[in-house]
């Protein structure tokens, strides 16, 4: 195979993304698009000299694609991107990768079982400030990680979800203010830390008419020791979200977290100690001396980030075997973690991780139904 035959489900919104870059992109044959929207899919089809679909099996009984862009409501996702396996087809989805975690497995599954690739459109990992945060990580700069705090602050109004209406329920969107604003930052927490093993949360609705959460607050124990801290909102304006992640030898933090998708104005600081803490703990003599920190900023890295990168890294692993930049199983790391959450908040206790697959497709069905409902505050 030289190049990948490209079909693109969901042209608007993010979905355009995806069609410029299956044009643009030199190992790609942009061959079909699909939409619910016939004269809008029927117009840019004839504009770009490919086939029309509005039901994408159609699409898939056609023949005339090796890879697929999901670029739909997030119910969709696993749905679309399950039937694009079952077919033989590879799977470049928007994320999250799934609503719960057992659609997330099937996925997986079916792409191992079938020789096929995922990607899932956590481009925040590309970013500059991600990007830099995990080469300090890497390098050794903090030492072992010990604890994470992570804020989220932004406003959405009714209007933001008048106008997409499948945002406001557990089955279209899978949650609110996780699933729908921060599963990239949850992503990037998963990403830079490590896997959490045990979660214990709240969440509510405190402002909004809709079914999902508007406000959550977490504390998470990672693979490795770390302990973290996470509060996400949609209820209050954007300013001062906060990241930090502190370990034996360092602490990196943005103390004001100014752009919540591509990070341009962001200021990190890199505080390190004198000794690592273990040593320093058993060392110091005054029963609250404090241990010097130096604080220097850092510079960001310079490398571009975006879709772009995920799409490539997507069709070099189609045609020269690997895996994508962002594929199905590391995706899953933060649909996970949604997971917990929710459970832990709804069941009122403490969750391990992995999830029980069973307990938490249960609490989504009453979620969905609307026979289970979250705190109104």
């Amino acid at each position: 195979m030289d190049s990948v035959r490209y079909g693109v489900i969901g042209i608007k919104g993010v979905g355009s993304k995806h069609v410029s870059m299956a044009q643009e992109h030199e190992n790609v044959e942009l061959t079909a698009l699909v939409d619910l929207d016939e004269e809008a899919v029927k117009t840019q089809s004839q504009e770009l000299g490919v086939r029309a679909f509005t039901d994408y099996r159609e699409l898939l009984d056609a023949g005339i694609v090796d890879a697929v862009s999901i670029a739909t409501p997030h119910h969709l996702h696993s749905i679309i991107g399950l039937e694009c396996l079952n077919a033989g087809v590879n799977v470049f989805t928007e994320k999250p990768l799934a609503n719960t975690v057992s659609d997330g497995d099937a996925m997986i599954e079916a792409a191992k079982a079938r020789d096929l690739k995922i990607c899932v459109g956590h481009q925040y990992r590309t970013y500059r400030t991600p990007q830099t945060m995990k080469h300090l990580i890497e390098t050794g700069a903090i030492g072992d990680i010990m604890r994470v705090l992570w804020t989220w602050i932004e406003f959405r109004p009714e209007s933001y979800y008048d106008r997409d209406i499948w945002r406001q329920t557990w089955r279209h969107a899978g949650g609110g203010v996780l699933m729908n604003q921060t599963s990239h930052d949850l992503d990037l927490i998963c990403w830079l830390v490590g896997k959490p093993v045990q979660v214990s949360a709240i969440i509510g609705n405190q402002s909004h008419k809709m079914e999902v959460e508007d406000v959550v607050c977490a504390n998470v124990l990672f693979e490795n020791g770390a302990f973290g801290s996470i509060q996400l909102t949609i209820n209050q304006p954007r300013g001062y979200s906060i990241r930090q992640i502190a370990g034996d030898k360092g602490t990196i933090a943005i103390p004001d977290v100014q752009s919540l998708t591509n990070n341009r104005e962001d200021h990190i600081l890199l505080g390190t100690y004198e000794n690592a803490l273990t040593d320093l703990v058993g060392e110091t003599p005054r029963i609250a001396g404090q241990p010097e920190i130096s604080w220097q900023p850092v510079e960001l890295r310079a490398e571009p980030g975006g879709h772009d990168l995920l799409m490539a890294s997507f069709t070099d692993a189609i045609l020269n075997g690997g895996e994508a930049l962002v594929n199905g199983e590391s995706a899953l790391t933060a649909v996970e973690l949604i997971n917990a959450i929710v459970l832990s908040a709804m069941k009122k206790k403490t969750v391990d991780v992995p999830v029980d697959r069973e307990e938490y497709a249960e609490l989504f069905d009453g979620l969905s139904s609307g026979s289970l409902q979250i705190p109104r505050l």
